[in-house]
């Protein structure tokens, strides 16, 4: 199994048993996840991961998957998710609305497993109410 399929084969996994215990056949225990915010290690990352989409999104779904760059160890890919808001604490949120989102991801892989992931996900902003755009300060002017 190549890089790119064992990407997809550990996406289904995820998807579809949130509480799976294969994690460990795909990533490293020396796994780091690099996010905007904070650096995670360790597998632990991964299945709270999953188990947080799945507490908060109902219906998740993969959309699309592009590969869009590999090397011998690295791959270069996005995948946007969808999924319906679920009811909980955020009282804000519209229950049962429908969201979706990208997330651009570098992986890198020691030997099969993948060992370090730089991720950058459009999650939050998809939560935030959509506005009408302001129209522009030349289009005013006229």
């Amino acid at each position: 199994m190549d890089h790119k399929q064992r990407i997809i084969a550990i996406l289904h996994e995820l998807l579809s048993n949130p509480k799976t215990k294969v994690i460990p056949e795909y990533f490293s225990s020396r796994y780091i996840a690099h996010t905007s915010t904070k650096t995670y290690n360790g597998l632990k990352i991964v299945s709270q991961w999953i188990q947080n989409l799945n507490s908060f999104l109902s219906d998740l779904k993969i959309v699309n998957l592009e590969f869009i760059h590999e090397t011998d160890d690295t791959v270069v890919w996005k995948r946007t998710l969808k999924g319906k808001i679920k009811s909980s604490a955020l009282q804000n949120q519209n229950v049962g609305k429908s969201i979706k989102w990208e997330e651009m991801i570098v992986s890198k892989f020691n030997g099969s497993k993948i060992e370090e992931e730089w991720i950058s996900s459009e999650f939050l902003g998809a939560l935030l109410p959509k506005t009408k755009k302001k129209s522009s300060l030349r289009s005013q002017q006229k």
